[in-house]
C-alpha cells in the first residue's frame, strides 16, 4: 500500500483509459509542469516519473530521442547525464496546442482541418 492512495487511484484511472502516445504525454508534462519550473530535467528523473504511468525506460528513451529529432526537445550533456528541455519551436508549438485544447470557447469552424 502506498503512502499516497489518492495518487494511486488517479494513476490507475489514467492507465485504464485508452492507450496514449508516450511522446504526447512527455510534451504535455514538459509544457504543463517542467517548463514552468526551470524547464530542464535529467532523463533518469523523467524515466522515474513516467514509470508509474506504465512507460518503461526503453519507451521513454525512444520517445525523447524522437522528440529531439522532431525539434521538440534539446539535450545538454553534463558529465554522463543527459538533460532535456523544450526548444524554442517546441515551446511555441506547445503554446498553440494548449490554446486549442484549453480554449474557453470553440470558434466557428472555417471548413478547414488542422492537424
Amino acid at each position: 500500500m502506498s503512502a499516497f492512495p489518492a495518487l494511486e487511484t488517479l494513476i490507475d484511472n489514467f492507465r485504464s483509459h485508452r492507450p496514449f502516445r508516450a511522446g504526447s504525454l512527455i510534451i504535455t508534462l514538459y509544457g504543463d509542469a517542467i517548463a514552468t519550473r526551470g524547464g530542464t530535467v535529467w532523463l533518469g528523473s523523467l524515466i522515474k516519473l513516467l514509470e508509474p504511468l506504465g512507460l518503461n525506460q526503453r519507451l521513454v528513451r525512444t520517445s525523447v530521442f524522437r522528440l529531439s529529432k522532431e525539434n521538440w526537445l534539446a539535450s545538454e550533456q553534463v558529465g554522463r547525464r543527459s538533460y532535456y528541455s523544450l526548444t524554442g519551436p517546441g515551446i511555441r508549438r506547445f503554446r498553440e496546442a494548449f490554446k486549442r485544447v484549453y480554449a474557453e470557447h470553440n470558434p466557428e469552424w472555417d471548413g478547414r482541418w488542422l492537424m
